[in-house]
């Protein structure tokens, strides 16, 4: 069976009706979790060189959500933690983990610094040691806020969820350091890869729902995101978006500096690469950014101004049916600006 896949560049959102009046005051893009809340939903990549110690802190600072790499000794990241619990961080705050044996003695330290929130992390969620895994998490720690992947299909989320997940994350090779997809010759478009999670999700909603369950089942889109107005797309159906290569060059990220034709730049890897001999990601260098605050700000500007464009004054109203146009090549081109010099 062959079937069509759709990313980001193969669309365009159909703009709508508007009564917002103000981008800046009349759109709420917080997101609720149950009782977790979170004033934007822009999550920076729990990568080795994007999410470190410094970076944590200043995305809980603005509001967001902050998952820890786990490419570091075991207590750098547990001394973290506890300068995050210490600073009352834990609510927007997670740490990441595999699914090896080690990786649940790795918990418990966690867990008895006051961490509340923890995201298994591989490449191939939809496997069976990620779903044990979950369901270990589940059993021995009830109260624990689990975010599991990454899948990229409709079953492969309702796995990890019926397992124990309260949160799943999306995306098989989007990134912009994976060559999962080149390699292996696997992987789903990532806005269809979401629109098939999205519909699990409903799914689940209704059958929980005669049950009387408060379960949301959230989902995370990681990766592929190059725009602000990508992000508009994936929270259509995401709850919140990942993004490495955005803030891989900010000044708070643990990559080191290099100077290219005099122009400083920071390193950017996956965290598949962590191991010198994984085919499923490259090393790279990207710009200099600044500072991650001043980036998020450009970010969340262009997703509250396409929530106008689609007359949503919050992220639930975008999720409300919306309508997109497949676009040609030259529709993409026409998208960008065009037949000028750009200054």
């Amino acid at each position: 069976m062959i079937r069509e896949g759709l990313t980001f560049d193969d669309v365009l959102l159909v703009p709508g009706y508007s009564d917002v009046k103000s981008r800046s005051t009349d759109v709420d893009i917080s997101v609720k979790w149950n009782d977790l809340e979170f004033d934007h939903p822009v999550i920076p990549a729990n990568m080795k060189t994007v999410t470190g110690g410094e970076m944590a802190i200043e995305v809980i600072q603005s509001g967001g959500l902050a998952i820890l790499h786990r490419f570091m000794e075991v207590q750098e990241q547990v001394d973290i933690a506890e300068d995050i619990m210490d600073m009352g961080g834990m609510n927007r705050f997670a740490v990441s983990l595999g699914v090896k044996d080690k990786d649940k003695d790795i918990l418990a330290r966690f867990v008895d610094v006051g961490v509340q929130m923890v995201c298994i992390d591989i490449a191939h969620g939809d496997s069976k040691h990620c779903v044990d895994m979950t369901e270990w998490m589940r059993k021995t720690y009830p109260k624990l806020t689990i975010i599991a992947g990454n899948v990229a299909t409709g079953p492969g989320a309702d796995r990890l969820w019926r397992a124990g997940a309260d949160v799943v994350k999306v995306g098989v090779g989007p990134g912009s350091l994976c060559t999962t997809r080149i390699e292996t010759g696997n992987g789903v478009p990532q806005l269809t890869a979401l629109m098939d999670v999205a519909q699990a999700q409903k799914n689940l909603l209704a059958l929980y729902k005669t049950k009387q369950d408060s379960r949301q089942f959230p989902i995370i889109s990681d990766g592929g995101i190059k725009e602000a107005g990508d992000i508009v797309k994936a929270l259509c159906f995401a709850d919140m978006v990942m993004m490495g290569n955005f803030f891989a060059g900010c000044e708070e990220t643990p990559g080191k500096v290099h100077t290219i034709h005099g122009v400083p730049h920071k390193e950017y890897v996956g965290s598949s690469t962590h191991k010198a001999n994984h085919i499923e990601g490259v090393s790279a260098w990207v710009p200099c950014k600044g500072k991650f605050r001043d980036v998020l700000t450009k970010l969340l500007e262009g997703l509250r101004s396409g929530c106008s464009y689609q007359g949503a004054h919050n992220l639930e109203e975008l999720r409300d049916n919306p309508e997109f146009i497949r676009i040609t090549n030259a529709g993409l081109r026409e998208s960008h600006p065009h037949d000028v010099i750009v200054r």
